[in-house]
Order: structure tokens, then sequence, then C-alpha cells
């Protein structure tokens, strides 16, 4: 009777006992306000480790995180972290620090598929937050990412600029005007990372010997090449698996160089939750919580993701490579719907964050196991979800 008791009990049903907590959360003269704003603000005091997860493609999310970032920044939140290779980082950061948006405009509108997200008007705007370096000469932001598939258009021409004698030099700019003509016909597999094997790296390393900045560029194209010809050839398993890995050693690079620093990170939402990922890996998010763990701190996981509204995609194609398109998320759709939240629910002019511990607290673990797979990651791997029913979308600085 006992257990015919325990099995009925309306704690292990797979539905929740009450509608999730829908707390506001506005925008007042570029600070965030309301209910949900108050919630994450208290958590920053104990953080080692802010990491934002989004879905991409949207201006909200670099928007709001740029305004709790504001509010971090007195709590010692000085680096932030970005979906975006070191060298191209580099180059931006740059770039934003000599020209400021204008100077990265016309980078972009100079190779559209060489800068991913800090392309994004709302996402540079966040990145200039972060220029110059601290005391030990660390830059503030850290990119930690594989290359973007278009960036060898940069690299190309650093490795021109520095070539050791002509044969190298003659070497480099062969590449780069192959890669000119990909690029003009957004032909992504004549890309020189789309068909660039080891032995094509290893030709091109002999031509630049002992050039340390020519090798680590080259090490780095060798390295996001292989990445991306993985995906390329279906073996997405390993894809995920060896990027996983490539962003761990080059956040810790980063991290190793300041004294247990504190960090804002903004990536996919695959990147920056805790547990295993809807892609079977374990990424950034669960490193970093360990090690605010370590620290005697938390990691605070928020992930952006909008219930509707319009979303600015990637599309490979001459000029512009975006295109503006309705936001319909069947993962998102499926998650929205399993803890009951609809849209009539959130206000039409702000947006909401809903705190998700006691979501599974009312789930319990039958009704956690019963969630399909992506809704049981993001419950699981994060700590409040921010939404709206109207996400705007990026705006490409093109």
């Amino acid at each position: 009777m006992f257990v015919v008791a325990l099995l009925s009990s309306p704690i292990l049903t797979a539905s929740l006992a009450a509608e999730p907590q829908v707390l506001p959360l506005q925008l007042r003269d570029d600070r965030l306000a309301g209910a949900g704003a108050d919630v994450l603000r208290a958590q920053l005091p104990t953080a080692q480790f802010v990491l934002w997860g989004e879905d991409h493609g949207f201006a909200d999310s670099a928007i709001l995180l740029r305004a709790l970032a504001r509010d971090a920044r007195p709590l010692g939140f000085k680096y932030h972290v970005v979906e975006v290779g070191p060298l191209s980082t580099r180059l931006i950061a740059d770039t934003l620090a000599r020209d400021g948006l204008p100077g990265l405009h016309r980078l972009v509108h100079e190779v559209p598929f060489g800068v991913p997200f800090l392309s994004l008007k709302h996402d540079a705007e966040l990145a200039s937050d972060f220029l110059g370096h601290d005391e030990k000469g660390t830059p503030f932001l850290w990119g930690v990412d594989q290359e973007f598939i278009g960036s060898p258009l940069f690299h190309l021409q650093r490795l021109i600029a520095i070539a050791p004698n002509d044969a190298a030099r003659a070497a480099a700019q062969k590449l780069l005007d192959v890669e000119k003509d990909a690029a003009a016909k957004a032909a992504q597999k004549e890309f020189l990372l789309s068909r660039f094997h080891d032995a094509d790296f290893d030709n091109l390393g002999a031509q630049f010997k002992g050039q340390s900045e020519a090798e680590a560029i080259i090490a780095e194209l060798r390295e996001s090449a292989a990445i991306y010809q993985l995906w390329m050839s279906g073996h997405n398993y390993e894809n995920n698996a060896r990027r996983a890995r490539l962003l761990a050693k080059n956040f810790l690079a980063a991290y190793a160089k300041a004294d247990a620093p504190k960090v804002v990170f903004k990536m996919g939402i695959e990147h920056v939750a805790l547990g295993t990922t809807s892609n079977n890996t374990v990424d950034l998010g669960t490193m970093t919580s360990v090690i605010a763990r370590m620290n005697g701190h938390t990691a605070l996981r928020i992930a952006f993701l909008p219930l509707g509204g319009k979303n600015l995609a990637f599309a490979p194609q001459p000029g512009n490579p975006t295109k503006l398109e309705p936001y319909e998320s069947k993962d998102s759709q499926e998650f929205f719907s399993a803890i009951k939240l609809t849209a009539a629910a959130l206000p039409k002019d702000s947006w909401s964050v809903i705190p998700l511990e006691p979501i599974r607290q009312s789930l319990n673990s039958k009704g956690i196991d019963a969630l399909k797979p992506f809704s049981r990651f993001l419950l699981l791997g994060y700590d409040y979800v921010v939404t709206t029913a109207d996400a705007k979308p990026a705006e490409f600085l093109y």
C-alpha cells in the first residue's frame, strides 16, 4: 500500500504543480529593472562567471547582457568571452579600439563571411565595453572558438605582411587570391578551411618556419579546418567533441594569465550549460561551474530563449550573407510547452525571467525524465531563462 501511495503522489507526476514564475525584466536608461533584474543582480556578488547562453541572431540578447555586465563591472567582472577565434578576436578588438564601430563596419563589409557574431551591432557594442588589457597585459576580450569559415582572408593578409621572404609572400598571396574568388562566390567548399589538410598546412608552414606569429596563425587555421571538415563529412559527434576541447584549451590559456578572473560569457546555448549538452559533449559551462566552486564562488547560468519574434540567420550567399526570418524553433516550443508557459503569460513590451529551480523541484525526477532531450538539457543546465514573445533580430554590420 505504501508503494502504491508513493507512486501516485502528486509530486511524481510529469507536469508542473503550478504555473512557472514569470518575473518582469525591463530596460530603463540602459539599465535592467524589474523583479527579474533584482533576482539576477542578487546572484552577482557570489558569482565568478556569468554564463549567458543564447539561440543566436537576436538583438535583445546582447542588449540585455550588456546591461547586466554593467551591473557586474563594479564587482570585478572585467573579462568577456566570445564565440570567435582568438586571431579574429584580436583583429576585431584592435579595430574597435582604433576606429570604433565604423571601423568594424568597414571590416565586415569587406569580408562578410570573416567575422561571426561580433559582426552584429549589439554584440560589437557589448565587446566594446571590454577593450584593452589588465595590468599583466592580458586582454579583457577573449576569443576561444575556432576561426570562422571566411576569416582566412584576414589571416592570409597578415601572413603576407610578416612573410620572411619573397617565396613565403608569394605562397600566401596565391592562397589569398583563391580565397577571394571563393568568397566572392560564397563557395564554401572552395574556402581554405574546407579544403586544406595537414599536408597543405605542412607545406605552408615550411615557408614560415621559425616565424612565431606565422606559425601560430597556421596552427589556428589547421585546427579550425579539421573541425569544419569533420562537420562537413557528417562526423558530427567528433566535430562537437573536438570543438569543445578547443574551447576549453583556449579558455584555460586566457584564464591562466589572470588571477581568478570574473568573466562574462556570451555563447551558443550548448556551450555554457551545466552537464552533458544535447550535442553529447561536456563544454565550458561545466568546466567553469567546477572552477567557480573550487574558488568558493558560483556560476550564474542564464539562457536567452525567445518564445517568438524575428531572427537574423546566416545564409551562404554573395554579398550580405544574412536573412531575416520569423523565429520558429521546435526545441524552444517544446520546452515552453513542457513548463506550461505561453506567450499570453508574458508582457508584450518587455522581457521575462523564468527561474528554473522551482520547475525542477515541481517536476521532480520522474517529470524531468519524461522531458524531451533538449528540454531536459535546458532545464538542468541553466538557472534562469530570459524570454520574450517578440524578440528583435540582430543587426548585421554589412
